[in-house]
């Protein structure tokens, strides 16, 4: 299992935060590819290690205020008047600003791994990603 090259400015966690964020999902291989992806990235440029950094507190940021909303995930508004069905509109509003705000992150995480294998790049079932053996 490759190890994450903190003497490039990662910390530990930082893989597992990276693959969250991107929404990828979390399992020993990803972790281990993720981990050879952050290190090249580090390699390349630690000036991107700082940024990726900066994005991963932006989205725990946004988690911490989407939790704080304490409205429905699915239905990102409150109801607040059932014999007319009058839904609350501040919250749904800013519950789906926290939305597009993680959204933003995960598309500059995207574009910032796009060398990685694992990360996709809006193939979907269209392609077929070839893994190193």
């Amino acid at each position: 299992m490759a190890t994450l090259d903190t003497g490039l400015g990662w910390v530990a966690g930082d893989v597992e935060r990276i693959l969250i964020s991107m929404g990828i999902g979390v399992s020993e291989y990803l972790i281990n590819e993720m981990t050879v992806c952050a290190n090249e990235l580090g390699g390349m440029s630690s000036t991107l290690v700082s940024t990726v950094r900066g994005l991963l507190d932006e989205y725990d940021a946004a988690i911490v205020v989407q939790k704080g909303l304490g409205v429905n995930e699915d239905a990102g508004r409150v109801l607040v008047k059932a014999d007319v069905l009058e839904w609350e509109v501040d919250k749904g509003g800013r519950y789906e600003a926290v939305e597009k705000e993680k959204g933003r992150i995960r598309n500059d995480l995207m574009i910032i791994f796009n060398f990685c294998p694992i990360v996709d790049r809006g193939m979907g079932s269209q392609g077929t990603m070839l893994y190193r053996s």
